[in-house]
């Protein structure tokens, strides 16, 4: 009797300490698109005639306010450049893990790029 139960509470333990390392897993995923869909619309803004790096960046920096709180919310080192037509945004993510002590933080280096309309 007393061996089930020692079984059950290292079987429960387990469980949860999966359901923790899925739980990050899918939070940091969410962090990752939601930095790739800002360096998008980012670009997509400095794309008309006469746009700058300017506007990139404070819509990227407005779209990161929006779609990521918390601990997450300085995770993230956006720039924007404007070179030869060419419009391209990069950010360096890095994202703590839930669990330091069995998993590594996350890094991502994120890039988004478009020509810019001609004249």
């Amino acid at each position: 009797m007393g061996l089930i139960t020692i079984q059950y509470v290292v079987a429960t333990g387990l469980s949860l300490l999966l359901l923790v390392i899925l739980c990050n897993g899918l939070i940091n995923l969410y962090v990752r698109a939601a930095v790739r869909d800002a360096l998008d619309d980012g670009v997509r803004t400095a794309v008309p005639v006469g746009a700058d790096a300017f506007a990139c960046q404070a819509r990227i920096d407005d779209a990161l306010r929006s779609l990521v709180r918390g601990v997450y919310t300085n995770s993230a080192a956006t720039r924007c450049v404007v070179e030869g037509g060419v419009v391209r945004a990069d950010a360096t993510l890095q994202l703590p893990s839930f669990l330091p002590m069995l998993l590594p933080a996350w890094t991502f280096d994120l890039h988004a790029s478009a020509r810019q309309e001609i004249t």
